[in-house]
């Protein structure tokens, strides 16, 4: 890929000091000479003449001997470039998902030059994926990978600026998290105590660990004695694309403490694993993972998809609900039970608290509630006189009947 970028841009803007009404040009220019980014802006009275001014200085920084012309590519050709130059750095599933979303961006605007690219062809993204039927939710994602691909193109000097940044993707509505409750997540643990892969949704259910973290799960990352295991891979991909990855952040390395039930059914699965190891004999693959087939290879999460299906109906619960929902299951009663979500943060993997509490906050509906009634039991016993000359304090009750007549109560 090419280095720092090298091609002048310029922008017009009111003069940064509010109290003027002047305006001011301002262009950025590569030196050749420190090798590095330089800006230069002159002010003028009328907006025409500083954007005048941006154009002449551009035009002499594309003299310079560090200027190179944008790039012809065509937007078809550059993105599988660029998503080559992406695959180190993310996920293999994310790399799958980058390349389903550019195919939008292909289909609709591949034919145009990326130094020609202008904000309506990124627009004309957005409305090809509406156009298809997939939901306002895909087409904001195909809207931000394309703008993340352009970023980059800026970056490495293929264009000066980002005609992504001026589109408008459209916005997606929330949608409220439907997850089971935790009597719904028990019962389906319960009727799936003869299921082979009954200890596999106890650990789910008990831990909130993704499905990906427990199935990459060694013998050697649970310390029973202890009552902890330790999340150190997850297992992603299937069919013959299956591989170990690193935690999905980097708070997803973790430690998780366990409950002496839950220590129990572990026991009793490394039981079972072990009559399957002895009826294998030598075909049984030696990789020490916790959840396996029964020759001890990676379970397929399309396998366990269906078999979790089956539990749900088993359970006479909705089949719906996901694998993960029963992550989602095991936050919201533990912030509904009141943990602190410090806690449930650690436990979950989240990059934050932040983040926590903005996917279960819901689940605390009644926390404002509470901390108003706190607060009125601590000043309860606290006199405060009122400034308003018309409040008797013989008469408690003339507050109530004045914010009566306001129509406040």
């Amino acid at each position: 890929m090419p280095h720092r970028p090298r091609n002048p841009s310029g922008f017009v803007r009111k003069h940064p000091d509010t109290a003027s009404l002047r305006w001011q040009g301002v262009v950025k220019y590569w030196d050749v000479t420190e090798e590095r980014w330089r800006q230069r802006s002159a002010t003028f009275g009328l907006a025409a003449e500083a954007e005048a001014w941006v154009d002449v200085a551009k035009m002499e920084h594309r003299k310079t001997p560090g200027y190179r012309p944008p790039t012809h590519e065509r937007l078809r050709d550059y993105l599988p470039r660029w998503l080559e130059s992406v695959v180190p750095q993310v996920r293999a599933t994310t790399v799958r998902s980058y390349r389903q979303m550019l195919a939008h961006s292909i289909t609709a605007s591949g034919d145009v030059p990326l130094d020609a690219l202008t904000p309506l062809d990124c627009q004309r993204v957005v409305t090809h994926v509406l156009a298809a039927g997939r939901s306002p939710r895909t087409a904001r994602y195909a809207f931000v990978v394309l703008r993340h691909a352009l970023k980059d193109a800026v970056d490495w000097g293929l264009i000066s600026v980002n005609p992504a940044d001026r589109a408008k993707p459209p916005r997606t509505p929330r949608t409220e998290l439907v997850v089971p409750t935790a009597t719904e997540a028990q019962a389906l643990v319960s009727a799936a105590e003869e299921d082979r892969f009954y200890a596999l949704w106890a650990l789910l259910a008990v831990t909130g660990l993704r499905l990906g973290e427990a199935l990459g799960l060694q013998w050697s990352d649970l310390d029973l004695a202890r009552q902890r295991l330790v999340v150190r891979r997850t297992l992603s991909g299937g069919g013959g694309r299956k591989r170990l990855e690193p935690p999905k952040t980097d708070r997803g390395a973790r430690t998780v403490a366990l409950d002496s039930w839950l220590i129990g059914v572990l026991a009793d699965h490394r039981a079972r694993q072990r009559e399957d190891q002895a009826a294998a004999d030598t075909e049984w693959a030696s990789t020490d993972f916790v959840f396996t087939t029964r020759r001890g290879t990676w379970l397929d999460h399309s396998n366990i998809h269906r078999a979790y299906k089956a539990a749900l109906a088993r359970a006479g619960l909705p089949t719906r609900f996901r694998v993960h929902d029963l992550r989602h299951a095991m936050a919201t009663a533990w912030l509904a039970g009141g943990v602190n979500p410090k806690i449930v943060s650690e436990r979950l993997g989240h990059a934050s608290v932040a983040f926590t509490l903005q996917v279960y906050g819901h689940v605390l509906p009644d926390a404002q509630g509470d901390a108003a009634e706190q607060m009125a039991h601590s000043w309860g016993g606290v006199t405060m006189p009122s400034p308003r000359a018309d409040r008797n304090p013989d008469d408690p009750d003339k507050v109530g009947d004045t914010l009566e007549a306001k129509g406040l109560i």
